[in-house]
C-alpha cells in the first residue's frame, strides 16, 4: 500500500508541477510583450509615417483659409522633426476634449494640442517637457466690476463660459463650487468670449493669450481681467500615449536640441509669439 501511495503522490506532484509551469507560461505570454510587437516609435520609424494631433490655435498652429496649409510653430517644430527622420507628416484634427482619446485609441501617436499640464490629465496621458508656460485670464464685459480676482467669481448669480476640456474649464471643475458654468464644444475659444458680448455669461475663462487677443479686437465691449497678472501660470507640453516611454524620450531630446540651437525661439518670433517672460519663469525653475 505504501509504493501504491507514494506512486500516487508523485503522479499527484508531477500533475501540479506540468500546471504550474503552464500556468507561469501562460502568464508570462499574456503579460509580456511579444517578440515580434513594435512599439509606436518603432513602427513610425518602419512606416516612415507619423500621425499627428492637431487643433486650430494660434499662434502654436494656424489655417491658411485660402490653402488649408497649416502654419505656426508647433507645426514649424513637429515639421522639422519628420524632416530630420524622413518621415511623411498626416495631421488629424481634434480639440481639448478629445485630444487623449485620439491619442488611446491610436488616430494619431503625437498630440500637437498645446496642452496646459494638469494632474487629470497626467492620468490619460504622457506630457512632453514644457514647449512655453501661459496662464489663464478671463473676459468680462468693459464695465463690469464685480470680480477682483479669480475667486471672486464663484457666485451663486454668476455664469462662466468656458470651452469645454479647456484648462480654463478644468478649473471650474475644481474650484467653483456656486458659480454657474456654460461649456461650449469644440477647440474655439471665441464662442465662450462671445457668450460675455452677448449677454448670455458673465465671464469666460481662457488662456491668457487667446484671451488678449480677443480683448484687442473687441475692446470697446470687453476687457482682459487678469491681463497684468495671468492665474494658474502653467506648462504648455505635447502628449503620447501612456507607456509610449521611447517616443516621449524622443521627443523630449527633439525638443531639447531645438532648444538649445536657438530654433523654438525662433520659430515662436516668426510666429508672432510672446513666451519669452514665461521662458524666463521656466529658466529660473530649472535653476
Amino acid at each position: 500500500m505504501s509504493n501504491r501511495h507514494s506512486g500516487l503522490s508523485l503522479l499527484a506532484l508531477g500533475i501540479a508541477l506540468v500546471i504550474t509551469i503552464l500556468c507561469f507560461l501562460n502568464s508570462c505570454t499574456s503579460n509580456s510583450p511579444r517578440v515580434n510587437d513594435k512599439s509606436t516609435l518603432a513602427e513610425i520609424s518602419s512606416t516612415g509615417r507619423l500621425k499627428v494631433g492637431y487643433l486650430i490655435f494660434p499662434p502654436t498652429t494656424t489655417k491658411n483659409p485660402s490653402t488649408g496649409e497649416l502654419g505656426g510653430h508647433h507645426v514649424e517644430t513637429i515639421k522639422e522633426i519628420a524632416r530630420l527622420n524622413k518621415w511623411k507628416l498626416e495631421f488629424i484634427e481634434t480639440d481639448w476634449a478629445n485630444f487623449s482619446a485620439g491619442l488611446n485609441s491610436h488616430r494619431f501617436d503625437v498630440s500637437i494640442v498645446p496642452t496646459f499640464v494638469t494632474v487629470p490629465r497626467a492620468l490619460s496621458v504622457y506630457f512632453t517637457r514644457p514647449l512655453f508656460f501661459a496662464g489663464n485670464s478671463a473676459v468680462v464685459r468693459i464695465n463690469d466690476r464685480r470680480f477682483t480676482n479669480i475667486q471672486s467669481v464663484d457666485q451663486s448669480e454668476v455664469v462662466v463660459a468656458v470651452t469645454q476640456g479647456e484648462a480654463g474649464d478644468e478649473y471650474a471643475r475644481a474650484n467653483f463650487k456656486q458659480a454657474k458654468i456654460t461649456r461650449y464644444s469644440g477647440g474655439d475659444q471665441s464662442l465662450a468670449f462671445q457668450a460675455v458680448i452677448s449677454g448670455r455669461a458673465d465671464i469666460a475663462l481662457g488662456d491668457a493669450y487667446v484671451t488678449s487677443q480677443f480683448v484687442k479686437a473687441n475692446s470697446t465691449q470687453v476687457k482682459d481681467l487678469f491681463a497684468e497678472s495671468p492665474y494658474n501660470l502653467t506648462p504648455v507640453s505635447w502628449a503620447v500615449r501612456r507607456g509610449d516611454d521611447e517616443l516621449l524620450n524622443f521627443l523630449n531630446s527633439s525638443l531639447d536640441a531645438f532648444d538649445y540651437q536657438g530654433k523654438l525661439l525662433e520659430w515662436e518670433r516668426k510666429a508672432g509669439a510672446n513666451w519669452l517672460h514665461l521662458k524666463k519663469v521656466w529658466e529660473f525653475s530649472k535653476n
